[in-house]
């Protein structure tokens, strides 16, 4: 293992990571959490944040929504927390009226470090690289052709050599 890879068990399996994959893997994982999020209701973070402020034990369904019913517009709301990678369906990895509710690790990672402003604020648009017109000024009108390029160089040497004097 070279010093800047970290080994992480993931079940039965050991994942070699590099500072730049977890930073590519978490960055991806933030971005997609961020673009479901924009998208949900008042509602719907009002139900995460009970949902994360939530300490005895998990939730179940019922306990949210206690006529819970499939494909019903409380089922969607809780496939979009789902999608947003914040909870999951613990037991049967369906959504039913008994099935507990918990947030994923990720979702409780990024709620308990970052916080739920963070999360759904936008990070800040980095400035657009300037392009080489911004860096370099255009050139200067010159006043030099294929006509005059003799005399142009002659007058140039007269003004160099009395410089030089």
């Amino acid at each position: 293992m070279k010093p800047s890879q970290l080994d992480v068990e993931v079940e039965t399996v050991v994942v070699p990571c590099t500072a730049k994959d977890l930073r590519a893997t978490f960055g991806w994982l933030l971005t997609e959490m961020r673009m479901v999020g924009e998208l949900f209701r008042p509602e719907e973070r009002a139900l995460l944040r009970k949902i994360m402020a939530h300490t005895d034990g998990p939730l179940t369904v019922g306990d949210l929504f206690p006529k819970f019913q499939r494909e019903s517009e409380e089922h969607r709301t809780l496939r979009r927390l789902r999608a947003a990678h914040f909870i999951r369906p613990v037991s049967t990895g369906r959504w039913e009226l008994d099935e507990p509710i918990e947030p994923t690790p990720f979702g409780r990672l990024m709620w308990d470090q970052l916080g739920e402003e963070r999360i759904f604020t936008p990070p800040p648009v980095k400035p657009k690289a300037k392009t080489i017109e911004q860096h370099t000024p255009p050139p200067k009108a010159s006043s030099v052709t294929w006509d005059n390029l003799l005399e142009c160089v002659r007058e140039r040497q007269k003004r160099l050599a009395s410089a030089q004097e």
